[in-house]
């Protein structure tokens, strides 16, 4: 999928500029309220038009100021449950279902009709007039006839929140799926990063309509001041992991990043193979001379000290592992265990020590330091200001 888009939009005083080329699988939007992500799908989406621009999706175009082009939402290769989607509707859910189902050619039908039907629990209120459901039961019927679009783009406006977690466990497997199978590509904003990344590490950040950020949550935590608009807290250290298995008697999924087998805390709706990514704050870690028998923590990672970091009342330890950790401790530790770069150390660390960062908005804000490939910010004062190269 390759979208490109290049447009001005000025509705009263708020005043978009967006250019955007995206090919990845799936993207997350991100952006506080007033942003500008509603405004964004919608001109994807056919439901805005701008001034001025153009938008192309795989080669086909939506819109052209110049060309004079205005190709109507119904006729748009994009399924998108936005929003304004709530509105008021005389037909009852089987028939505005049932008639996006038959507007679809066969041979790029995805969906069976019942197996939407089904998914996401419609069975009860087919015959209801859509005009009198609930909002969340409105977004799950436009959900349905998205998917029954068969689409090539979809578009979702903090759809998850809208329907409530339990459609939302259940639905996310079909939409990684979705990715995975058929790469349909989803485009989804929202103002939860933890719902982002339940999706995809790729951002698109906004703010005023404007594009601050497009890439890889790493890319982003390496700007300065960028990971305090997205209001996450302190994430020393980032590390993309992929999931072994679930020990349920000892209460922990167990998984591996760049080779380093890791105990994090259990999580059985991860799939087995499924990727994630955890934090694990600098001070977390304690560190070890050798192996310890005996003892609680259950991730005891070997590595070499590549660095030792003066910061203010702390010494940073930066530890090859594979991959980049960083622990800190307090200098006075480190003269009594006389660490040297070059030596070999053990990075401990407690299993419920390690945060999936999918669950990071219930956590406060609080400070950027590593990144896991050895590139990281210090700041001891409150700001991000000090950058340190590999």
């Amino acid at each position: 999928m390759l979208l490109e888009m290049n447009v001005k939009l000025r509705r009263g005083h708020f005043d978009l500029t967006t250019r955007l080329s995206i090919s990845d699988s799936s993207v997350g939007l991100f952006g506080k309220s007033g942003a500008g992500k509603s405004t964004v799908l919608g001109l994807i989406a056919g439901t805005i038009q701008p001034q001025n621009g153009h938008i192309v999706l795989d080669g086909k175009i939506l819109f052209d100021s110049r060309k004079g082009i205005m190709m109507p939402r119904e006729q748009r290769p994009v399924g998108a449950v936005l929003q304004i989607d709530c509105a008021d509707s005389t037909e009852t859910v089987r028939d505005n279902l049932t008639s996006a189902y038959n507007r679809t050619l066969k041979h790029r039908r995805i969906f069976k009709l019942d197996f939407l039907i089904e998914l996401l629990e419609l069975g009860p209120i087919l015959n209801h007039v859509i005009e009198l459901l609930s909002a969340g039961e409105r977004q799950r019927v436009a959900l349905a006839r998205s998917l029954l679009k068969s689409p090539r783009l979809l578009l979702l406006d903090e759809t998850f929140a809208a329907i409530g977690n339990g459609y939302r466990i259940q639905l996310l497997p079909i939409l990684k799926r979705l990715q995975d199978e058929l790469s349909l590509p989803v485009l989804y904003a929202s103002q939860s990063l933890g719902e982002i990344l339940e999706l995809t590490d790729r951002l698109i950040v906004l703010e005023q309509g404007k594009v601050l950020h497009n890439g890889s949550l790493l890319d982003v935590a390496k700007q300065q001041g960028m990971l305090r608009y997205l209001g996450i807290r302190q994430i020393d250290n980032i590390l993309p992991v992929t999931v072994s298995r679930h020990d349920y008697v000892s209460g922990c999924s167990l998984a591996h990043s760049f080779g380093l087998p890791l105990t994090l805390p259990l999580r059985p709706h991860l799939a087995v193979g499924s990727e994630a990514q955890v934090s694990i704050r600098a001070k977390d870690i304690a560190l070890s001379r050798s192996y310890i028998d005996g003892i609680s923590i259950q991730n005891q990672i070997k590595g070499r000290i590549c660095a030792l970091i003066p910061s203010g009342e702390s010494l940073i330890v930066q530890v090859d592992c594979g991959s980049t950790l960083l622990a800190e401790i307090t200098p006075g530790a480190g003269r009594n265990m006389a660490l040297q770069e070059g030596e070999v150390i053990y990075c401990l660390i407690k299993t419920h020590s390690i945060a999936y960062l999918t669950e990071l908005d219930a956590l406060p804000y609080q400070r950027v330091i590593s990144h896991g490939d050895g590139q990281y910010y210090l700041d001891t004062a409150g700001s991000n200001d000090g950058f340190l190269p590999e």
